[in-house]
């Protein structure tokens, strides 16, 4: 394949068209502006661009609007750029609106004085290697009400079959629990993976992979997304 077809079907997948719309486009590209075939492939970053000029729009209307919900017009901590650079550079290529404002609320929590957390760049890895699905599943055990004594003494943790609708212990007075879905399976995983899960024990030490709770760094990751302002103790 030569380097100008090469070109092309990098257009033409870059924007959803057929390689010989593509062609038509290169060609007439040519005749007015008589550069060559590299200036095509340059509408590929002018889309990249385009797309991240849209998103930082929007991540600075969410940002505006959580700071006006604080009562804030302007930031009042300086982010610092090892932290800054990274969020701002994940949180323009997201196209998930459930996740951009976990982007949002993450660099409005970096800039509010009243927030104290640690601001690790392992933080901004984390969300940037989680599915709107995983951020939900996460969000609904963190908001869920603390396991009872009796379930923490017997290690019991959210039985995943419940996800993402609701996080809950394993009823085992229902008929026919629900089985969890291949999705959801591979939310947990990835979140156990990062570390924001864990699973629960029996009093054995056996693993009971269906049941899982929050680490530290899953309550930790919450709270730096969070809307609402959550000071630490």
């Amino acid at each position: 394949m030569s380097e100008k077809e090469k070109i092309i079907d990098q257009i033409a997948e870059a924007s959803g068209k057929t390689a010989d719309a593509v062609r038509e486009m290169v060609k007439l590209i040519d005749r007015v502006i008589g550069g060559p075939l590299e200036e095509a492939a340059g509408i590929w970053q002018d889309k990249l661009k385009y797309t991240r000029a849209v998103n930082q729009l929007k991540l600075r209307d969410r940002f505006q609007d959580h700071l006006a919900r604080r009562g804030l017009s302007e930031p009042t901590r300086a982010v610092p750029l090892s932290f800054a650079v990274p969020l701002l550079q994940a949180a323009t290529l997201e196209e998930d609106e459930y996740l951009r404002d976990m982007w949002a609320a993450m660099l409005t929590n970096a800039a509010d004085e009243r927030v104290e957390v640690e601001l690790r760049r392992a933080f901004v890895s984390l969300l940037e290697d989680m599915t709107s699905l995983d951020a939900q599943i996460l969000k609904v055990i963190g908001d869920a009400p603390p396991l009872d004594s009796y379930s923490e003494a017997l290690q019991v943790g959210f039985y995943i079959g419940y996800l993402p609708e609701k996080a809950a212990p394993m009823d085992n007075s229902e008929s026919g629990q629900p089985f969890p879905s291949k999705e959801v399976f591979l939310s947990v995983s990835n979140l156990l993976r990062l570390n924001l899960l864990r699973t629960s024990d029996t009093l054995d030490g056996i693993r009971k992979d269906l049941e899982v709770d929050l680490t530290y760094l899953g309550e930790e990751l919450l709270r730096l997304c969070s809307t609402e302002l959550e000071q630490g103790e």
